[in-house]
């Protein structure tokens, strides 16, 4: 899934069931250069704080939502994201080993 950041900023994450996870706030890059996103920073609502997203297994609906293959539970569980959604080596890893990555 080759894009920009612009094409996934404020669009809807569902689950594979159709219901709605969060708005996509930002992507985040493990290399710049190859301007790939890897990672969705997502605000399931407004009271919780953003958490991170696998982009890997995700893939457009025709209305133009943004499907995963992860549960609210799992994302909801999953390392949050800091107010300047930068990741650090140790949370990165731990995404990994969270969402079963490796």
């Amino acid at each position: 899934m080759s894009t920009s950041a612009t094409h996934f900023s404020g669009v809807d994450l569902l689950d594979e069931t159709g219901h709605r996870l969060g708005t996509v706030e930002d992507v985040v890059y493990d290399d710049p250069e190859v301007l790939e996103p890897t990672w969705l920073v997502v605000k399931p609502g407004m009271l919780r704080g953003h958490h991170y997203v696998p982009v890997a297994g995700s893939y457009r609906t025709t209305d133009a939502k943004l499907v995963s293959p992860y549960s609210a539970d799992q994302i909801k569980s999953a390392p949050k994201a800091g107010s300047e959604h930068v990741l650090d080596a140790d949370t990165r890893t731990r995404l990994i080993e969270h969402y079963e990555l490796s």
